[in-house]
């Protein structure tokens, strides 16, 4: 077909004024500010993200259906559902079929049902980074013949937490049940996060809050007691998770110590709050203290950040990766010297070929 010219000056603005990712664009990024909305793709890093080649996927997508991909938008959640709680309305999941003329990678299987890829985007809780660290994900596994799937989650709110892991779960058991009309195999799936969405996909192999679940009450964090209502889904085979946060432990003792009124202070609240509730305390963020909550049942798993992140520290990384070398668990951390973060696909950078190494690892069976 005829792609529409991507060029490092567009903006985002451009990109979904230019009307050809029809449906799929608004979820190039979500609640966007004026910053963002108007910035040039070359601050993102044009090339390293991937913007040509995923572009041009969501452009095929988007002209696939004659109904500019909004047959690839998807609720998850029941109208009844989300008639009787309002931020259910934006929880949505995309839907990026495999490319059957693509070099399949062997292990997929080659033409018929295939395992997929659910992939969770960051942004802090506040909103969605939605094409570097899903669209393009999507995209560039599909050119390995892979099914995916990008959950837009819900944000916002004070506290949020659990609410975007129940997203997760729900979107897992949607793909389950509609496994044939999606044309993948059920139970058979990895979980790639990033950022904050790397916080949500790592709870799904924890104690607490992962896969077939049910912890006890714990603290809301704006007094109470929330319940968890379980998780009930099949046992991820992959969580691969890019720049990801494990302990908020460090991040509450430098909001604590910070000065009132100051940029640090202000810089840490937001993201607590959401974990832990506007009264924020130790104990309401202690339930997602991800090292607290993981034995040798952990779900194989594949690490990405670069040392010079300056919005997750690399110590996060780090100190899983020694967690899951103590406790036997299959997994491979990969950390370049450069390229900060948000990199997505990080083409170029020293963890260049991440997802294909990734991907390697989740479709290799284990020795026996």
């Amino acid at each position: 077909m005829q792609y529409t010219e991507i060029k490092p000056d567009m903006t985002i603005a451009d990109l979904i004024r230019s009307g050809a990712y029809g449906a799929l664009a608004d979820y190039i990024f979500t609640d966007m500010t004026p910053d963002r909305c108007y910035a040039k793709l070359s601050e993102f890093g044009f090339d390293t993200v991937g913007f040509v080649p995923g572009l041009h996927r969501m452009e095929e997508l988007a002209a696939s259906d004659g109904k500019g991909g909004a047959t690839l938008v998807r609720d998850i959640y029941s109208e009844e559902e989300r008639l009787a709680n309002w931020d259910l309305a934006r929880v949505k999941l995309l839907y990026f079929p495999a490319k059957e003329d693509s070099n399949t990678c062997k292990s997929a299987g080659g033409p018929g049902p295939k395992p997929y890829a659910l992939v969770i985007p960051g942004g802090g809780f506040n909103r969605q980074w939605g094409f570097i660290e899903g669209e393009a994900i999507a995209a560039a596994l599909n050119e390995k013949g892979i099914p995916a799937f990008v959950l837009y989650y819900r944000v916002k709110q004070e506290p949020l937490m659990p609410k975007p892991l129940e997203d997760m779960y729900r979107a897992i058991r949607y793909i389950d049940e509609n496994a044939a009309q999606f044309d993948v195999l059920p139970g058979r799936y990895m979980l790639a996060g990033f950022s904050a969405g790397a916080v949500i996909a790592s709870e799904a192999g924890s104690l607490n809050f992962g896969w077939n679940s049910a912890p006890d009450d714990f603290p809301n964090g704006a007094g109470g007691a929330q319940r968890w209502p379980g998780a009930d889904v099949k046992r991820p085979e992959l969580i691969a998770l890019g720049y990801t946060v494990v302990s908020n432990k460090a991040s509450f003792a430098a909001y604590e110590a910070a000065p009132e009124g100051s940029a640090a202070k202000a810089g840490a609240a937001a993201f607590l709050r959401r974990v832990g509730g506007p009264l924020v305390s130790e104990a309401s963020l202690a339930p997602y203290e991800l090292l607290d909550f993981i034995d040798g049942t952990y779900p194989k798993t594949y690490l990405v950040v670069n040392e010079d992140d300056p919005v997750v520290p690399v110590a996060n990384t780090k100190a899983l990766d020694k967690k899951l070398t103590g406790l036997k668990v299959p997994h491979i951390t990969r950390i370049g010297r450069s390229g900060g973060h948000s990199f997505g696909l990080g083409i170029g950078l020293e963890v260049g070929g991440w997802l294909d190494e990734c991907v390697d690892f989740w479709l290799t069976p284990e020795e026996a």
